[in-house]
């Protein structure tokens, strides 16, 4: 072998990517959405009703409330349906009541391991760091689809599912996170979520839902690339009505381009 021979190789094991005959070929491949959706409370409401947005494309809905929640509750806490909405199709969450009681826990060190363990509201101590009392209350769900790889991520907008249709927010291009990427792109639009209930005035309650595209491939280990479309909510008191919630579709996220099959 030439010295120039091995000067080539070495050169192309320092530049995968412009040498394609020594790249890996991915011998495995996975494309999934991930919808997900969490509410977290402070205090007790009632008589609520709470609209989410589902993943649509072109105004369908990718998901039934059976593939979201199997027996059409979340947590045996709120009762769970699909409804149609002049905002597009939603998850609404019903309930006569939802309570928050306290619990406490203690912070309890074995070996090396250390875990979490429940106590009752008289083995509290407030002044012992170890322990922690948690006045909130979470409920949330996620549902995961496998579909045919590989799914668009850099402009899934009208192709890939989104919270909402293109022509029901207006999405703005904005700067992404300090977190993002360099090579993702972000939009930031006002997101329409439904809130009803009957809650004290400082009462809190927050939520996060969000879908997620992702195309994995395996090539000498994972790797691969997606986008998320996410709408957060915070509001403080009894609602009655639609709220506009903070909306956000970050696109371009990982490696590119993807492989082929």
């Amino acid at each position: 072998m030439t010295h120039r021979t091995i000067t080539l190789i070495v050169a192309c094991l320092a530049l995968t990517a412009g040498c394609s005959f020594l790249a890996p070929n991915p011998d495995s491949y996975s494309s999934h959405h991930y919808y997900s959706v969490g509410v977290d409370l402070d205090g007790n409401v009632s008589d609520v009703t709470i609209r989410l947005p589902v993943p649509q494309q072109d105004g369908t809905s990718t998901y039934n409330v059976t593939t979201l929640t199997g027996n059409g509750t979340v947590e045996g806490v709120f009762d769970a349906t699909v409804v149609e909405t002049d905002r597009g199709p939603m998850l609404e969450l019903t309930a006569d009541e939802v309570t928050v009681q306290p619990r406490y826990y203690r912070f309890v060190v074995e070996g090396d391991q250390g875990r979490r363990e429940r106590i009752s509201e008289s083995e509290y101590d407030p002044a012992d760091p170890d322990h922690q009392k948690v006045d909130r209350r979470s409920v949330g769900l996620r549902a995961d689809q496998q579909v045919e790889y590989p799914i668009e991520t850099r402009a899934p907008l009208g192709t890939s599912p989104t919270l909402y249709a293109d022509d029901a927010v207006a999405r703005e291009l904005t700067a992404c996170g300090p977190t993002s990427m360099e090579s993702a792109t972000c939009f930031a639009y006002d997101a329409p979520v439904y809130l009803s209930y009957e809650a004290g005035s400082n009462v809190r309650v927050a939520g996060v839902v969000s879908v997620e595209g992702s195309n994995e491939w395996f090539a000498g280990g994972w790797t691969g690339n997606s986008y998320v479309d996410r709408a957060r909510f915070n509001t403080t008191g009894s609602q009655d009505g639609w709220v506009m919630s903070e909306g956000e579709t970050e696109t371009g996220i990982g490696s590119y381009p993807a492989p082929e099959p």
